[in-house]
C-alpha cells in the first residue's frame, strides 16, 4: 500500500485536471462541483471524499512505526 500526504494528493489532482483539459472538464467528467474543486486546488479546503474517490484513493489510518532508542 502506498501512502500519500496531502501535498501528494493535490499534486495528483492537479495532474488529472491538466490531463482532462482544465477544472471545468475534470469536474464534468467526474461529477465533482467545480467550485469545490477550485477551493481544494487553491488550498482553501481539504479534498472531499468524492474527489478522493474520483482519484481512486481512500482514507486509511496507519499506526506509525515505533522507534526504539
Amino acid at each position: 500500500m502506498r501512502t500519500f500526504e496531502l501535498e501528494d494528493v493535490i499534486r495528483l489532482l492537479r495532474s488529472k485536471v491538466k490531463q482532462a483539459g482544465g477544472q471545468t472538464a475534470w469536474a464534468k467528467k467526474t461529477g465533482i462541483n467545480r467550485a469545490t474543486l477550485s477551493r481544494v486546488l487553491h488550498g482553501h479546503r481539504q479534498p472531499t471524499k468524492a474527489i478522493l474517490r474520483a482519484l481512486n484513493l481512500r482514507i486509511v489510518f496507519v499506526d506509525p512505526p515505533k522507534y526504539s532508542n
